[in-house]
């Protein structure tokens, strides 16, 4: 399985299936819109701090606390 951490961008996680799975399952639909999209060259832990929205931010915690987890 791939290791992921803070300095992983977010499109190097979706290159991998078991990134995509854990990314789908946070984010679901999420995943698909433009705006997502548009921060795949970002690390996660850039990510984290970019998100403004609680309800958003705490999925995308989730998604890289899990991430950084996968061994």
């Amino acid at each position: 399985m791939a290791k992921f951490n803070e300095k992983t961008t977010f499109a190097e996680v979706l290159e991998t299936p078991e990134g995509t799975e854990v990314a789908r399952k946070h984010l679901g639909d999420l995943l698909d819109r433009p705006s997502v999209g548009m921060m795949k060259d970002k690390p996660l832990g850039e990510l984290r701090n970019m998100i403004p929205l609680p309800p958003i931010k705490k999925k995308f915690s989730a998604m890289i606390d899990e991430l950084c987890e996968l061994e």
